[in-house]
Protein backbone atom coordinates (compact mmCIF):
# COMPACT_ATOMS: atom_id res chain seq x y z
CA UNK A 1 0.00 0.00 0.00
CA UNK A 2 0.90 3.67 0.07
CA UNK A 3 2.58 3.38 3.45
CA UNK A 4 4.91 0.58 2.37
CA UNK A 5 8.65 0.97 2.02
CA UNK A 6 8.44 -0.08 -1.64
CA UNK A 7 5.75 2.48 -2.54
CA UNK A 8 7.51 5.29 -0.70
CA UNK A 9 10.84 4.55 -2.40
CA UNK A 10 9.65 4.08 -5.98
CA UNK A 11 6.62 6.38 -6.15
CA UNK A 12 7.23 9.13 -3.60
CA UNK A 13 11.01 9.48 -3.35
CA UNK A 14 12.48 8.34 -6.68
CA UNK A 15 9.28 9.02 -8.66
CA UNK A 16 10.13 6.33 -11.23
CA UNK A 17 6.78 4.57 -10.74
CA UNK A 18 3.12 5.53 -10.50
CA UNK A 19 2.36 2.46 -8.37
CA UNK A 20 4.38 -0.23 -6.62
CA UNK A 21 3.19 -3.20 -4.62
CA UNK A 22 4.14 -6.65 -3.39
CA UNK A 23 1.91 -9.69 -3.00
CA UNK A 24 2.82 -12.82 -1.06
CA UNK A 25 1.25 -16.18 -1.74
CA UNK A 26 0.92 -15.85 -5.49
CA UNK A 27 -0.95 -17.68 -7.00
CA UNK A 28 -1.93 -19.49 -3.77
CA UNK A 29 -0.47 -19.99 -0.32
CA UNK A 30 -0.84 -23.64 0.69
CA UNK A 31 2.38 -24.81 -0.95
CA UNK A 32 5.69 -23.02 -1.56
CA UNK A 33 4.84 -20.27 -3.97
CA UNK A 34 5.79 -16.89 -5.31
CA UNK A 35 6.09 -13.36 -4.05
CA UNK A 36 5.07 -10.92 -6.75
CA UNK A 37 6.51 -7.41 -6.85
CA UNK A 38 5.30 -5.02 -9.50
CA UNK A 39 5.46 -1.37 -10.41
CA UNK A 40 3.87 0.83 -13.07
CA UNK A 41 6.45 2.98 -14.83
CA UNK A 42 6.00 6.74 -14.43
CA UNK A 43 5.99 8.91 -17.58
CA UNK A 44 9.52 9.81 -18.62
CA UNK A 45 11.05 6.76 -16.96
CA UNK A 46 11.97 3.34 -18.29
CA UNK A 47 11.18 -0.17 -17.14
CA UNK A 48 14.92 -0.59 -16.61
CA UNK A 49 14.90 2.29 -14.10
CA UNK A 50 11.97 0.73 -12.27
CA UNK A 51 13.64 -2.70 -12.26
CA UNK A 52 16.83 -1.16 -10.86
CA UNK A 53 14.87 0.66 -8.15
CA UNK A 54 13.04 -2.56 -7.22
CA UNK A 55 16.36 -4.38 -7.00
CA UNK A 56 17.77 -1.63 -4.78
CA UNK A 57 14.88 -2.06 -2.35
CA UNK A 58 15.32 -5.84 -2.27
CA UNK A 59 19.03 -5.40 -1.55
CA UNK A 60 18.16 -2.93 1.23
CA UNK A 61 15.98 -5.54 2.91
CA UNK A 62 18.92 -7.95 2.80
CA UNK A 63 21.53 -5.53 4.15
CA UNK A 64 19.66 -3.07 6.41
CA UNK A 65 17.34 -4.21 9.21
CA UNK A 66 13.90 -2.65 9.06
CA UNK A 67 13.27 -0.16 11.84
CA UNK A 68 11.28 -1.27 14.87
CA UNK A 69 8.74 1.48 14.06
CA UNK A 70 8.31 0.21 10.50
CA UNK A 71 7.93 -3.37 11.72
CA UNK A 72 5.37 -2.37 14.35
CA UNK A 73 3.32 -0.59 11.68
CA UNK A 74 3.27 -3.74 9.54
CA UNK A 75 2.45 -5.92 12.56
CA UNK A 76 -0.45 -3.63 13.47
CA UNK A 77 -1.81 -3.89 9.93
CA UNK A 78 -1.44 -7.69 9.97
CA UNK A 79 -3.20 -8.02 13.33
CA UNK A 80 -6.01 -5.70 12.26
CA UNK A 81 -6.49 -7.60 9.00
CA UNK A 82 -6.66 -10.92 10.81
CA UNK A 83 -9.11 -9.66 13.42
CA UNK A 84 -11.30 -7.95 10.80
CA UNK A 85 -11.50 -11.24 8.89
CA UNK A 86 -13.01 -12.87 12.00
CA UNK A 87 -15.75 -10.31 12.62
CA UNK A 88 -18.60 -12.46 11.27
CA UNK A 89 -19.71 -16.07 11.52
CA UNK A 90 -18.84 -16.56 7.84
CA UNK A 91 -15.41 -14.96 8.31
CA UNK A 92 -14.66 -17.16 11.31
CA UNK A 93 -15.87 -20.30 9.52
CA UNK A 94 -13.76 -19.50 6.46
CA UNK A 95 -10.65 -18.80 8.58
CA UNK A 96 -11.04 -22.04 10.56
CA UNK A 97 -11.46 -24.01 7.34
CA UNK A 98 -8.50 -22.24 5.71
CA UNK A 99 -6.16 -22.94 8.63
CA UNK A 100 -7.28 -26.58 8.82
CA UNK A 101 -6.54 -27.08 5.12
CA UNK A 102 -3.35 -25.04 4.86
CA UNK A 103 -1.67 -25.80 8.18
CA UNK A 104 -3.23 -29.10 9.23
CA UNK A 105 -5.08 -27.70 12.25
CA UNK A 106 -7.74 -25.05 12.75
CA UNK A 107 -6.11 -24.34 16.12
CA UNK A 108 -3.21 -22.63 14.36
CA UNK A 109 -5.52 -19.70 13.65
CA UNK A 110 -5.42 -18.85 17.34
CA UNK A 111 -1.60 -18.82 17.39
CA UNK A 112 -1.35 -16.32 14.53
CA UNK A 113 -1.28 -13.21 16.75
CA UNK A 114 1.59 -14.71 18.78
CA UNK A 115 3.50 -15.51 15.60
CA UNK A 116 3.04 -11.96 14.29
CA UNK A 117 4.20 -10.50 17.62
CA UNK A 118 7.35 -12.65 17.61
CA UNK A 119 8.72 -11.35 14.28
CA UNK A 120 11.91 -9.29 14.62
CA UNK A 121 13.89 -7.07 12.23
CA UNK A 122 16.54 -9.82 12.17
CA UNK A 123 13.88 -12.32 11.01
CA UNK A 124 12.93 -10.04 8.12
CA UNK A 125 16.57 -9.61 7.11
CA UNK A 126 17.29 -13.37 7.35
CA UNK A 127 14.29 -14.31 5.23
CA UNK A 128 15.13 -11.60 2.68
CA UNK A 129 18.66 -12.98 2.38
CA UNK A 130 17.34 -16.52 1.89
CA UNK A 131 14.57 -15.55 -0.51
CA UNK A 132 15.71 -12.64 -2.68
CA UNK A 133 18.55 -14.37 -4.49
CA UNK A 134 19.16 -14.04 -8.24
CA UNK A 135 18.45 -17.74 -8.85
CA UNK A 136 15.00 -17.33 -7.26
CA UNK A 137 14.00 -14.43 -9.49
CA UNK A 138 12.03 -14.15 -12.69
CA UNK A 139 11.70 -10.67 -14.17
CA UNK A 140 8.91 -9.84 -16.59
CA UNK A 141 8.39 -6.57 -18.40
CA UNK A 142 5.05 -5.67 -19.95
CA UNK A 143 5.57 -3.06 -22.64
CA UNK A 144 2.94 -1.11 -24.53
CA UNK A 145 3.11 -0.81 -28.29
CA UNK A 146 4.17 2.53 -29.67
CA UNK A 147 7.18 4.74 -30.13
CA UNK A 148 7.98 5.06 -26.40
CA UNK A 149 7.52 1.66 -24.70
Amino acid sequence: GRTSRLYKALVVEKQVALAAEGLNGYPGDKYPNLMLLYALTAPGHTVEEVAAALDTELQRLKTEPVSQQELEQVKTQARAGLLRSLDSNMGMAFALMEYEIKTGSWKNLFRELELIAAITPADIQRVAQETFRPENRTVGKLLSEGPNP
